[in-house]
C-alpha cells in the first residue's frame, strides 16, 4: 500500500475503529472542510450506509432523530437503532454546497468527498456492501450518488425526494408548494448559481431524473406521498416519474405510495406527509437487499 494511502487508513482507523458515534473531518478537492458523523455498531460490520439529511437539517437529526418542534411537525426516528441491529456503519455528511451550509442539493464536491470517505471505510472494515438513502434533499443526493457509483452501490432508497430540481424550483417560485418554503426558490438559485433558464445543465446534473439509465443498474426504493406539499408532484414528475423510467429500463425498483395524516388539526397535512420516513423499515430493506 502506498505510504500516503497507508497514513489515510491509519487516520480513519484511529477515528472510527471503535463502536459509537465519531466525528470525521476531511478537506475536499477545493479545500473546503467537510464533516461527517460516523456511527459504528457494537457488532460485526456488514456494510456501510450513507444517509443524507434534508434541506437545512443536520446529520445529528439523521442519526439521533428529532422530535416535533422547530424544524419538524412530526418526529423523525434516528438511524442508530436500525444501523446497530443490522450491523451497518452509517456515514451522515454535514451538507455544504457550492456556497451554502446545510443546503448542498447534490453539489459534486460534496458527493465526491462523501464517496471518498465511504471507500476508506469499506477498505478499513473489509466490506463492499454499500447502501445510500435519504429524505427530501437527502433522497435527491442519495439517488445522484448511487447513480454515479451504480456498480458499487447495492441499494438506494429515497423518501419524498427531489427528483427534478427545475420543477421543484418552479413550484416554489409559482406558489404551488407549501408556504413553509417561503423564499426557498431564491436559496436554490443561490446554491446552483442562477435560475433554471440560466443554468439548465447544472439543474439537470443535480436531478436524479437525469440518471435513470445508471440507476437501473442498482436496486432502488422510492417512497412517496401524493399529499406532499413540500415537494409537490411526487406522483407526476418526481418519485413516480423516476420509478416509471426505471421500470421501462428493466431496473429493479420498489415503489411505495404512502398516506399519512396528522393527528392534530393544527398541523399542515402536506408537510406532515412529506416528513414521513421510517428509518427502521428503510435501513432493514437496504440491508436485506444488499445481502441478496
Amino acid at each position: 500500500m502506498p505510504k500516503a494511502r497507508e497514513e489515510t487508513m491509519e487516520a480513519v482507523g484511529s477515528l472510527v475503529a471503535g463502536a459509537g458515534v465519531h466525528r470525521l473531518a476531511r478537506r475536499d478537492r477545493s479545500g473546503v472542510e467537510r464533516e461527517y458523523l460516523v456511527a459504528v455498531p457494537d457488532r460485526p460490520v456488514f456494510g456501510v450506509t450513507v444517509l443524507f439529511h434534508p434541506f437545512g437539517f443536520t446529520p445529528e437529526a439523521v442519526l439521533i432523530g428529532e422530535p416535533a418542534g422547530e424544524l419538524l411537525i412530526r418526529p423523525l426516528d434516528g438511524a442508530l437503532g436500525p444501523a446497530e441491529a443490522t450491523g451497518q456503519i452509517v456515514v451522515a455528511p454535514r451538507s455544504h454546497g457550492r456556497v451554502l451550509a446545510g443546503v448542498s442539493l447534490a453539489w459534486q464536491d460534496h458527493l465526491d468527498a462523501t464517496w471518498s470517505v465511504v471507500r476508506e471505510l469499506c477498505e478499513f472494515y473489509g466490506t463492499d456492501a454499500v447502501a445510500v438513502g435519504g429524505l427530501s434533499m437527502g433522497g435527491q443526493e442519495a439517488l445522484v450518488l448511487a447513480a454515479q457509483h451504480a456498480d458499487e452501490v447495492r441499494t438506494v432508497w429515497a423518501a419524498n425526494p427531489v427528483v427534478d430540481l427545475t420543477r421543484w424550483h418552479d413550484d416554489i417560485r409559482d406558489c404551488r408548494a407549501s408556504e413553509a418554503l417561503l423564499d426557498a426558490d431564491a436559496t436554490i438559485r443561490e446554491e446552483v448559481g442562477g435560475a433554471p433558464s440560466e443554468r439548465p445543465d447544472e439543474y439537470a446534473r443535480r436531478s436524479p431524473i437525469s440518471y435513470a439509465t445508471e440507476l437501473a443498474r442498482t436496486t432502488v426504493r422510492l417512497v412517496w406521498s401524493g399529499a406532499d406539499t413540500i415537494i409537490p408532484g411526487q406522483g407526476t414528475y418526481h418519485a413516480h416519474a423516476l420509478a416509471e423510467q426505471l421500470r421501462a429500463l428493466g431496473g429493479p425498483v420498489d415503489e411505495r405510495i404512502v398516506t399519512h395524516a396528522p393527528g392534530s388539526p393544527a398541523d399542515e397535512p402536506g408537510r406532515f406527509a412529506h416528513e414521513a420516513c421510517d428509518m427502521w423499515e428503510h435501513l432493514g430493506w437496504a440491508a436485506a437487499n444488499a445481502q441478496a
